[in-house]
């Protein structure tokens, strides 16, 4: 599976997760029928949100504000939560993941959802450097 489509997946599992919490990331894998692999970016990075999930609600919640971040959609909260895990826990250029959040934005979200998802990230970004 390539990238692009783990983190199509990852999308999908964080998605999930603001409905069910996923307690065992391997069940999870499991329930999908997706082949498990430890090494891969998938596992890794819905290892990595599970992990440091009130970090990265901070990091958007600092940017937007709690009770936005609350009321948002589950579309637009699950890729805002890939992309930011994305850029701080797994060393994907800042660049890559925003562009790639405004893609999955682009085929899941509103017709202008990817707007807003690319000026969050954007304002998270500079407030990276």
């Amino acid at each position: 599976m390539n990238r692009a489509k783990q983190r199509d997946w990852v999308f999908k599992l964080i998605f999930e997760n603001q409905i069910k919490n996923i307690d065992d990331i391997d069940q999870a894998f499991i329930n999908h029928e997706i082949d498990l692999n430890k090494d891969s970016f998938l596992y890794k990075s819905l290892k990595s949100y599970i992990e440091n999930y009130d970090n990265l609600e901070n990091i958007i919640a600092e940017q937007i504000g709690l009770k936005s971040l609350q009321r948002m959609a589950k579309v637009d909260r699950s890729i805002l939560f890939l992309s930011v895990n994305e850029m701080e826990n797994l060393d994907i250029p800042i660049s890559v993941s925003i562009n790639e959040a405004v893609n999955i934005a682009k085929e899941y979200s509103t017709s202008d959802g990817y707007k807003f998802i690319n000026s969050v990230l954007g304002k998270i970004a500079e407030k990276r450097k």
